[in-house]
């Protein structure tokens, strides 16, 4: 075969494989296009229900991606006013990945429940808002709670924080890093790339996923000395999400709520099977500067934390690790909640927020 012909088979070969791409393309283009309504061209990805902020920890309003929609105040669900309407109680949940929700079907996570359930009790009497945003950690909500929740009026909040975030490289920031920049837009890009990972994440034999994430969390803590590692909580770490966790009690009552606290729940019981031991490794991949036991004695220890914050300043606990923890239907990993989690979870909040004194009754100062 002579070089002119090989040179025209490779640009042969080259076309076909371009049109082979861009024919899986426009197919994955159009199948989101009529499932959820994204756009043919543009950005279309989990970027774009992010913040323009320079923390990147709150949504952004009128982002959307399949499921999920963040509405124009920023916060995902339905429309609401920013003035309440008369004689409305208006709820919100605030916490991380959990409450924003994760792996339940569409207007099936925590907070679409809560309504539901408060609904069938009191029709028309309250209105819940999912405050959440993914990863949002305590010193982000203190900032919303002091900086943007009064303008909506919320008369009852749902605190749900996450502990593990308190286990990661460094801790949750209380003010933005200086220096700090937006986010970049999202760009367009190829739509394919990230569908053939996400199918082949899924379809990789169990072994091999475990033995990815070892090769992820041993990359990370290669760099540092064996003293990087924690095989039980830090004390100082829980320290501050216990001091964290107080202001955003403090700042939630000063925007004019009422708080209830939450305990956080896992899948994790005292024992654990095979499919336990994957998700906690999956777990671990998030946080590698925490053994798996260490993952588990903060959760242990930060419910412990909670329970005693609420007695101490008088707050309302609903006990969601209790009511729903080490009870493996009720979540699809580690911590994010099934439908029938989320409405266990939902059935749980509804309790206390109902069993709230009529709103006017003067409480007292706790701290």
């Amino acid at each position: 075969m002579t070089r002119q012909r090989l040179a025209g088979r490779l640009v042969e070969a080259g076309c076909c494989l371009l049109v082979f791409v861009a024919t899986l393309e426009a197919c994955v283009r159009l199948e989101a296009a009529y499932r959820w309504g994204a756009p043919f061209w543009g950005a279309w990805s989990m970027d774009d229900l992010r913040s323009s902020g320079a923390d990147g920890y709150f949504n952004r309003p009128g982002g959307r991606f399949e499921k999920w929609r963040i509405n124009a105040s920023g916060f995902r669900g339905p429309e609401i006013a920013v003035e309440k309407p008369s004689g409305v109680v208006r709820v919100g949940v605030v916490g991380a990945s959990e409450v924003f929700g994760l792996y339940e079907s569409p207007g099936e996570e925590v907070t679409a429940q809560l309504q539901q359930t408060l609904d069938a009790t009191r029709p028309r009497r309250f209105e819940v808002v999912n405050l959440a945003a993914a990863g949002m950690s305590p010193p982000r909500m203190r900032e919303f709670f002091e900086q943007r929740a009064r303008a909506f009026g919320l008369d009852v909040v749902v605190v749900y924080p996450t502990p593990a975030l308190y286990l990661d490289v460094e801790p949750p920031r209380r003010q933005p890093p200086v220096g700090a920049t937006a986010p970049p837009t999202p760009r367009d890009s190829l739509r394919v790339l990230s569908q053939a990972w996400r199918m082949a994440r899924e379809r990789l034999p169990s072994p091999l996923q475990d033995m990815l994430k070892r090769l992820t969390i041993e990359r990370e803590r290669r760099p540092h000395g064996p003293g990087w590692v924690w095989d039980s909580t830090p004390a100082d770490r829980l320290a501050l999400f216990e001091e964290d966790t107080a202001a955003v009690l403090d700042a939630v009552r000063g925007s004019g709520a009422r708080a209830i606290l939450a305990t956080h729940a896992t899948r994790f019981g005292p024992s654990l099977d095979d499919q336990d031991r994957r998700m906690l490794l999956g777990w671990n991949r998030f946080y590698p500067r925490a053994t798996t036991r260490c993952l588990l004695d903060m959760e242990r220890k930060a419910n412990g934390v909670l329970r005693r914050i609420g007695g101490e300043m008088d707050i309302p606990v609903t006990d969601i690790e209790k009511t729903m923890g080490g009870q493996s239907r009720y979540f699809a990993d580690f911590s994010h909640f099934t439908d029938e989690g989320a409405q266990r979870a939902a059935g749980a909040m509804a309790r206390e927020v109902l069993a709230l004194p009529p709103a006017g009754v003067p409480a007292r100062d706790r701290r």
